[in-house]
């Protein structure tokens, strides 16, 4: 393995824990923007000139920034504006970060800086999946009034999180129902040992439910489908914007309803973390042919 220099600039805990697991990787790290983390490693505040001088690697936050362009640091008070990290990335350098805004990744390509979406790669999706899951189901334990055990749930969507969110629940012993769109999907539900519903039938299958989780970012919770919601039933949105619940509805009928976003970095940071490392081993094996 490659030593490299590693700048890590922003994000949350996963963040934190990524640069520590680089360093027990001996590799060469240096952090910016977790001054108030908690961490007495991580509250040194150098100047981030420094902190990017001769990066080959500078890993952001996920997102890369804030709506307003500034560097995403929950855990500082300094608002850095994506500007300045541009001005003084090195040249050839890689920037990985998630949801790089469009204008950002051009102007870092003018200056020789390469930027990949980390949020595009598969294998950071497929292993999200496992604490995304995890993490509904604490949500699911604290939110219902009975046990899973013998629960009825309706997932929406059978993607990456919908696969092992259903094999957990079923694992409890609720009884898991999942809408999708595919034939095929429908068909590997009910080989799973899963109730399937057609997507498109969803009404005739939401009065008996004790909660519903959505994975699709699309509005396919509707005002329509919540009229055949059963009163009391706890919707939860895992989705990405715009999501796939309509809040507004949902809260004018009285439903309680949560949208969770982000769970793997709230409910296991450690793991998250380690996720990023590997992904970012992987993305670096492809552009320089090594770690």
């Amino acid at each position: 393995m490659h030593r490299r220099k590693y700048a890590v600039i922003g994000g949350d805990m996963r963040n934190i824990y990524l640069a520590e697991l680089l360093k027990k990787d001996y590799q060469y790290v240096e952090i910016y923007g977790f001054d108030k983390s908690g961490k007495p490693w991580a509250s040194k505040n150098s100047p981030l000139d420094i902190i990017l001088g001769e990066a080959q690697v500078i890993v952001g936050g996920i997102p890369l920034t804030t709506s307003d362009g500034y560097l995403s640091t929950p855990f500082s008070e300094k608002k850095t504006h994506i500007d300045e990290v541009i001005e003084k990335a090195p040249r050839n350098s890689l920037l990985i970060a998630g949801k790089i805004p469009e204008g950002v990744e051009s102007r870092f390509a003018q200056k020789g800086v390469k930027c990949i979406d980390i949020l595009e790669r598969e294998e950071l999706a497929v292993l999200n999946a496992v604490p995304t899951a995890e993490g509904t189901v604490c949500i699911l334990i604290e939110e219902l009034p009975i046990t899973l055990m013998d629960s009825r749930i309706l997932i929406v969507g059978y993607g990456r999180i919908g696969k092992i969110l259903a094999k957990m629940l079923q694992g409890l012993g609720s009884e898991v129902w999942v809408a999708a769109r595919k034939y095929s999907d429908i068909a590997w539900i009910e080989a799973q040992g899963l109730k399937p519903v057609p997507i498109s039938q969803l009404a005739r299958y939401v009065s008996d439910m004790d909660a519903i989780v959505n994975t699709v970012p699309a509005l396919v919770i509707t005002k329509e489908i919540l009229e055949k919601t059963r009163s009391g039933c706890f919707l939860l949105d895992l989705a990405s914007a715009p999501g796939g619940i309509d809040f507004k509805a949902a809260e004018e009928s009285g439903f309680k309803v949560k949208w969770s976003l982000g769970i793997p970095g709230k409910v296991a940071p450690l793991t998250a973390g380690d996720i990023i490392r590997r992904t970012i081993y992987n993305i670096i094996e492809e552009e320089w042919g090594g770690h």
